[in-house]
């Protein structure tokens, strides 16, 4: 039960440091003195939305776990 709990921060984490370079991405790519074509944000928001999905991974884990623990009990 423990590994679980432990997985799902894990992926949280990276969930969020994956946001976090989403972000910077898209900051860089704004920062730039020549207009990046559209295109060049598409990493970014991949980036993004790989983060928001890692987030909702970690919390699925950490509700089976709840679950699992209230039918044990």
């Amino acid at each position: 039960m423990a590994r679980t709990y432990i997985l799902a921060w894990v992926i949280g984490l990276l969930g969020l440091v994956m946001i976090g370079g989403g972000i910077w991405g898209v900051i860089d790519l704004f920062r730039q003195e020549v207009r990046a074509p559209l295109k060049s944000y598409g990493g970014a928001v991949s980036m993004i939305c790989g983060g928001v999905a890692m987030l909702g991974v970690a919390q699925l884990l950490r509700l089976e776990l709840a679950l699992i623990l209230m039918h044990v009990h």
